[in-house]
């Protein structure tokens, strides 16, 4: 994997604009991992990787905040993202086609990121649950009947024991009332959140610089960002009075 660069982070922001988070997700760690398939991995080897490649590309450190479901106070925190990698265990290569537990008169195996998008489109969340499990479950008709009640909480339990890294929670306590919970770290909108951030503050450079000194985008970005900013600074001292 490597650090996604700015022509990269321009062009993923322009592809992915109109895109459901999962495919944001996938096109970025295509871009970084190219020739790896990425979308047949399991859900938790996503979210490790795009945890990484946030990282690599944007700094170890992830600012977020949180409001209290009691009382509505705001609350900012910092994630390490590199612990949190490291605090996880990796999950299977591969979401592949063998069965890896037998619960509940079927073979299962882990949903992969390309089972999740597909069950995304359905129209509602119990359709869309319904469409994973038969994504997962081996050798029995789409007809059959899927589990209920304590049967599919059993089976979710066993596919977070195997791929943890699937459902990240983060743990939170208000600093005003003192109430605990926990909050859902979503990775791909992490990871779209800064590369949309970022491309907008490349689009503003560019815009200044071009009409300062008549250079195209390639150009500007090709400058690199320390020298980027450096005839920016000076494009602000012209402007000053």
């Amino acid at each position: 994997m490597h650090a996604l660069i700015d022509t990269q982070i321009l062009a993923l922001w322009e592809a992915g604009r109109d895109c459901h988070p999962i495919d944001r997700g996938l096109r970025a760690l295509a871009v970084a991992m190219p020739g790896v398939d990425i979308a047949s991995r399991p859900v938790g080897w996503r979210t490790l990787s795009l945890l990484r490649l946030r990282g690599a590309t944007f700094g170890p450190r992830l600012a977020a905040c949180a409001d209290c479901p009691d009382c509505g106070a705001a609350m900012a925190f910092d994630v390490d993202l590199a612990a949190l990698v490291d605090a996880l265990p990796a999950p299977p290569e591969r979401a592949s086609a063998e069965p890896m537990f037998d619960a509940h008169g079927a073979a299962w195996r882990l949903p992969s990121s390309r089972d999740q998008a597909r069950a995304a489109m359905a129209a509602d969340s119990g359709a869309a649950l319904a469409a994973l499990l038969r994504a997962c479950r081996l050798h029995a008709p789409d007809d059959a009947a899927l589990p209920r009640g304590a049967a599919l909480d059993d089976i979710e339990a066993r596919m977070e024991a195997l791929d943890p890294a699937a459902n990240i929670e983060l743990s939170l306590r208000c600093a005003d009332c003192a109430r605990a919970w926990t909050v859902a770290l979503d990775a791909d909108a992490c990871v779209w959140d800064d590369i949309s951030l970022c491309a907008r503050g490349l689009l503003r450079d560019v815009h200044r610089l071009a009409r300062a000194y008549g250079w195209t985008e390639p150009q500007v970005l090709a400058l690199g960002p320390a020298r980027r900013a450096a005839y920016l600074e000076l494009v602000d001292r012209e402007a000053m009075p």
